[in-house]
């Protein structure tokens, strides 16, 4: 039995930018609810799963803004076909079975993270390509990514072929290059390559700047010890809160689709496909009959 945690402002996010352009004939908006339920459709068909949930920010923890008050304020403003869209966001998940949670001043990492920790780990699978949750495929949890003909689960051998370190490392790699799409900046000239090369012979980020006076490159010498104080943060921002209060417990995250609620949810928005597959559901799920005439 696998648990599913879906990434839903990623989710949110790439369906609307995948889709440039789509609308109901009101002109509403609806290319990110079609790519949306696109995405949660095709990953049932994938994982097959009976338990789980689709998890949205709801906000940014007080330790992290505490640490670096312009985290993610370089995110653009979230535009406003989108905004409008969230309500059916929420919506199509809920049509298609999964729980939808939000907790208020929370990222959805840490939500995450906290149902990962809570549940069992190994039967665990996020729906994500958040970098900051490969750190989860140590727990033996996977991590499942979408490609162009099939799927991948990564656990800790792709993690580690994909950022040059293993699952748990992740962090001690971010805490030296930093996150630009979060805006917190890591050490200057340092990429992945570099920093993967030095936590593989250090260890931690926090080793790293103890070998600084030695380090090769040697024009990062100084650069690393002025950085310090970066590296530092950013470990410490890059660290997954595991006790987040969890709105619902685990058991209590069955799937359970409406095709009803899915059949009148696309006809409103206008989704040919998805309405005559849901009818198919429907009519599949429909109580048998008694045939009157036979014997």
């Amino acid at each position: 039995m696998s648990t599913v945690f879906v990434d839903g402002h990623y989710y949110a996010y790439r369906s609307f930018y995948a889709i440039a352009s789509l609308s109901n004939s009101k002109g509403e908006p609806t290319n990110a609810a079609y790519g949306f339920a696109s995405a949660l459709l095709r990953l049932a068909e994938d994982l097959k799963p009976t338990q789980g949930a689709v998890i949205f920010d709801g906000g940014i923890p007080a330790e992290r803004m505490a640490l670096h008050p312009t985290y993610k304020a370089n995110r653009k403003e979230t535009p406003e076909a989108l905004e409008r869209q969230f309500p059916l966001l929420h919506e199509v998940a809920s049509a298609l079975g999964w729980p939808v949670l939000t907790v208020d001043q929370e990222e959805a990492d840490d939500v995450i993270a906290s149902y990962v920790h809570a549940a069992d780990s190994r039967s665990c699978i996020v729906a994500t390509n958040d970098k900051d949750l490969m750190v989860l495929a140590a727990q033996g949890c996977k991590i499942y990514q979408p490609q162009s003909q099939g799927f991948t689960l990564l656990g800790p051998p792709e993690v580690e072929a994909k950022w040059g370190v293993s699952p748990e490392r992740v962090p001690e790699l971010l805490a030296l290059t930093g996150d630009s799409a979060d805006n917190f900046p890591g050490v200057p000239g340092v990429g992945p390559k570099t920093a993967a090369k030095w936590i593989l012979q250090y260890g931690t980020s926090e080793k790293v700047l103890a070998a600084a006076p030695s380090i090769t490159p040697e024009r990062f010498r100084p650069i690393l010890q002025e950085s310090a104080e970066i590296v530092r943060r950013n470990r410490k921002m890059v660290e997954l809160r595991t006790s987040v209060p969890l709105p619902r417990p685990v058991q209590d995250l069955a799937l359970r689709p409406n095709p009803a609620q899915q059949v009148e949810l696309f006809r409103r928005l206008e989704f040919k496909r998805f309405t005559r597959e849901a009818e198919a559901r429907l009519a599949a799920h429909a109580p048998r009959q008694p045939d009157l005439f036979s014997s």
